[in-house]
Formats: C-alpha cells, structure tokens, sequence
C-alpha cells in the first residue's frame, strides 16, 4: 500500500499464476504464464523482479481490490439468492440424443412416457360394454422389421410379393372381430387391393385404405365384395399428371430417388438417394410443386429422412386422425351400442400420428367430463383438434389408450 511504501516496508510479492487455473479470470493484475514452457517462467520470474515499484503496487491493488470486495461470503450469499429465484421447469418434456455426426438429433418425449400397461388395459377391456380398436398395418400389425432399400422398392414396384401377416395375428384379429362388442378397423395407408386381398376373410373386420380416403364398414360376410366410400368429396385428378411430370424431372437428376403412386396420393421418394443432395432436392421439389398446385385442393407433405425421405401430394383433408372421428361419428350405425367405452389405437409412424393424437384428445375430453382428476397439459407437439363433434358418442366412462411402437418422440400416451 502507500503507508508501506512510506513506512519503507519490504518490497511487496507479486503472483504469478498459470493461464490453465481459473483464477486468472479475475486476477488480472497477475502475470500470467504457460506453466508448459520454461521460458515464460523465467521471463515472468525476470519481469516481476526487475518490474518497477510503481508497477508492482498498481498490479497488487488491482488484484487485492477484487478478492477483498468480492469475498466468500458475498459469494455464497449470490449463490443462495440464485437458487431462491429457480423457477420450477413446467416443460413436460425429457430431451435425449441420438445418432452421431449429421445423423444426430435431440428427441423430446413426455415425462410421463411409460410403455403401455398390459393389466389395465386388459382389466378396462373387461369392463367395457362397447369398445373401439383402431389398428395401422405396416410397422405394426405386420412387421417391417429388417427391410432393406432395395426390398422396399421392389415392393413398391410391385416386383415382389409383399410380406403378410402371421396366422397368429389373423387368428388375434378373427377372435377380436368375432365379439359383438368389439368395433375393430385396420387404417393403412395401403391401396384397397392391398387390404383386401390379406384381411377381406375376416368377418366383421372394418378397412381404412390410404390413409382414411377409403373406408369400408365391417362386414359380418367373409370374403364378400368390400363397399368403399370416401371421406372427402369426388375431386378434380388432373393435379396427378402434373405432380408426375414434375417429379419426373427431379427423378431424372437424383440418383436413388423414385415415384410411387397409389389410387389416392403421388410420393417422390429419395431415402436412397444421397441424404443431402436428396433433402436439398426436396425442398426445391417442395416449393415447385406448392407454387404449381396452388389451385388445387391438395396437400403437399414432406418427410424427412428420419421419416423415410419423401414428398407427398394428396387430397386435402386426408389422413388418419379425420378416419378416426368419422368411423367414431358411424357408431350407432355399426353397432348395437351408441356411444363407446373403451379405445385402443396402435401405430408405428409419422403417418399414424393424426390418429393418435385425435384419440388422445378424445380420451382427454372424456376424463375431463368427469371432473374427477386434474390433468397435466398436452405436450406442445399435439396438433389441438376440435374434436367435440364426437361427444355424443362417447361414454364419459371412457377409457382410452394410444400407444406407438418403439419408444420414440409421439403423440400416444404410451410405447
């Protein structure tokens, strides 16, 4: 201090810290070496003993002037006050990572996301007086698993036969079908030939073929000939030939990349192609197919590769959550009850996620009926339906079960 420099006290120390420890962030009247090289030592050793009065206590007051004002018990009192202002975390969500490099992405799914509860499930299903089961095909039904590329586009190619069901599952669905209670329909995303030819000789079985544009009511004849109808009005095609000939060119410069068309919807896939010049190509292929079809009643659908790599056009107003109300609103004609007790909705995909998610909200609706138990919010990824013109027919005993398969970001309830 000055008192010591007038009181001729010994010539004060100086610190000399290494830039590795952390406090030399706030010790800046420090020199400051790499502890690694011995020439800095000796230049620091040098310079602090050879360093001028003046410089020395302008140094010394710089550091001291910190470490006495901000002191330990500052510190713990600022710690003390932080935790104090700790808001709790309202997000219901948990966030994990998966994949490495480019392929990596976080995943955020519910807190309360638990694998599907077998005994309550069958206990609430005992109990039911009028049930509802609504099942995907592909992923879940049947089993998609270890299907390569190239398997996959045969498939679609029609250039080899698809993979169907085991005799245990027909012989489940059979047994399900066979209760009067039951309402049971497979929504595919298939064509209606597709469903037709594998689980037409199950009586009393309902269809949903792509994605809902297609339905067809339970049946108790096996093997009869299936009456379709749709659920959106008969509509203007001439928007396929022109998705087609767009497609087509974006076909013609990305290696990998295909077209598939079914009765209702045109698909560019490029999950073999290269994944980035493949996606770059979606998205262009995207807003020129957005900009072309603005007049038409279609929807443009894009998935990423984490979704199987496409670009989709179809009507608009389709997909699996729309069926799912429809065939609930259809109760009373297909059944002897008017209003259901029990769901169990199954899906696999992106594809099924409408459907989920609308059948959750149902469930949720019915449960808040009762007023009898507070529900934690819907997670922010739910797209929020009206779905109150199914309230008629739905019991406020309803007990209703989503579940995905695989535990995966989702609108279910359930893995």
């Amino acid at each position: 201090t000055e008192q010591g420099r007038m009181d001729n006290r010994p010539c004060r120390g100086l610190c000399i810290l290494s830039e590795f420890s952390s406090c030399t962030r706030v010790m800046r009247g420090a020199l400051h070496v790499n502890p690694w090289k011995i020439s800095e030592i000796a230049n620091a050793f040098n310079q602090a003993l050879n360093m001028s009065t003046d410089e020395r206590m302008r140094r010394i007051s710089c550091a001291s002037e910190f470490v006495t004002r901000v002191t330990t018990q500052r510190w713990a009192l600022a710690v003390m006050l932080d935790l104090k202002g700790v808001f709790k975390n309202v997000d219901p969500g948990q966030y994990a990572g998966a994949g490495l490099g480019l392929g990596f992405r976080l995943l955020g799914m519910d807190t309360g996301f638990n694998s599907l509860d077998i005994t309550q499930v069958a206990k609430k299903y005992k109990n039911a007086r009028s049930r509802l089961i609504l099942l995907d095909y592909g992923g879940t039904i049947l089993s998609n698993d270890n299907m390569d590329s190239l398997t996959r586009y045969q498939m679609v190619k029609q250039t080899r036969a698809p993979t169907l069901p085991t005799e245990r599952l027909i012989s489940t669905l059979k047994d399900l079908c066979s209760d009067k209670r039951n309402i049971v329909f497979v929504v595919s995303g298939k064509e209606r030939h597709s469903l037709t030819g594998v689980l037409n000789d199950i009586p009393n079985l309902g269809l949903a073929a792509e994605h809902g544009m297609f339905v067809s009511w339970p049946t108790p004849k096996a093997g009869a000939k299936r009456r379709w109808e749709t659920i959106v009005p008969n509509q203007d095609n001439s928007w396929r030939s022109i998705a087609i000939t767009i497609m087509e060119v974006y076909t013609s410069r990305t290696h990998g990349s295909y077209i598939e068309e079914t009765e209702m919807k045109v698909l560019w896939q490029y999950r073999d192609a290269d994944p980035e010049f493949g996606y770059l190509q979606s998205r262009e292929l995207e807003d020129h197919l957005a900009n072309v079809l603005r007049s038409f009643s279609v929807d443009i659908l894009h998935g990423g590769m984490e979704e199987g790599g496409y670009v989709e056009v179809r009507p608009r107003g389709v997909n699996k959550g729309v069926v799912g109300m429809h065939i609930i609103k259809n109760v009373p004609k297909i059944s002897n009850a008017s209003k259901i007790d029990f769901g169990l909705v199954l899906g696999d995909d992106h594809c099924d996620e409408p459907m989920l998610s609308v059948m959750r909200q149902i469930g949720r609706r019915a449960v808040e009926s009762r007023g009898r138990e507070p529900l934690a919010p819907l997670p922010a990824t739910i797209t929020q339906v009206d779905v109150s013109p199914c309230d008629p027919f739905i019991s406020s005993d309803l007990s209703m079960f989503t579940c995905t398969v695989g535990k995966k970001p989702s609108a279910a309830a359930n893995y």
